[in-house]
């Protein structure tokens, strides 16, 4: 059987959401669900294992960076401080795909109608850990709603085609012959070896030497 596109199933998610409280969608703000496709081949940043291969729990976080700061000239190691989340879930390793529908109350920095909304998959934040792995994209249409207006929203993976939508990891490729839907991307931090702080240590010492003569 023929499974559909993600879009679709969480456009029926949200119509179900949407005709079983459609009084109190003013109050409750706008839904948005996001998701990628289901049953899909998912793999970590060796090309070969599956996100649900190894015993790690694959995080996935819809949400915005704080205004003024630009992802793409500013240090990975500084993208989890100025990162709002409006919802996180975990990867389904039985459906392989995550789904979720988030509500937007308000408008508030960094949710502004209109401005860029993210979404974030990783094993871990921590771009010291040698385990750091991510995928992070943003779609041209994926645009925070107005919190006051009774709509329903989409992200889907399957929005993200082109490169400048990505920012970490990559989408609908292949590897070695495997055709994916998400790959994650290694993003650690070189931390210096104890022998290179030591040789760094030695020569500023050398040079302190030198300007004492």
């Amino acid at each position: 059987m023929e499974i559909p596109p993600i879009s679709a199933a969480a456009r029926h998610v949200l119509c179900a959401v949407a005709l079983i409280a459609p009084l109190h969608a003013q109050d409750s703000g706008v839904q948005i669900g996001w998701a990628s496709n289901a049953f899909a081949t998912n793999l970590r940043a060796d090309g070969t294992t599956t996100f649900g291969g190894t015993p790690v729990t694959i995080q996935f976080e819809l949400g915005a960076f704080k205004q003024g700061f630009d992802p793409t000239v500013r240090p990975q190691s500084e993208w989890a401080a100025n990162w709002v989340v409006l919802q996180s879930t975990a990867y389904d390793t039985v459906e392989n795909q995550f789904i979720q529908t988030a509500t937007l109350t308000s408008n508030s920095p960094p949710f502004a109608e209109d401005s860029a909304a993210f979404i974030w998959g990783f094993t871990t934040k921590d771009t010291s850990s040698a385990n750091a792995e991510w995928i992070v994209l943003s779609a041209d249409n994926w645009k925070w709603p107005s919190a006051a207006t009774p709509t329903i929203e989409t992200f889907s993976v399957s929005d993200v085609t082109t490169a400048s939508e990505i920012l970490v990891g990559s989408v609908n490729g292949t590897f070695n012959g495997t055709s994916y839907h998400m790959m994650l991307e290694a993003v650690s931090v070189a931390v210096p070896e104890p022998s290179g702080i030591a040789f760094t240590g030695l020569a500023g010492l050398a040079f302190l030497l030198r300007r004492k003569r």
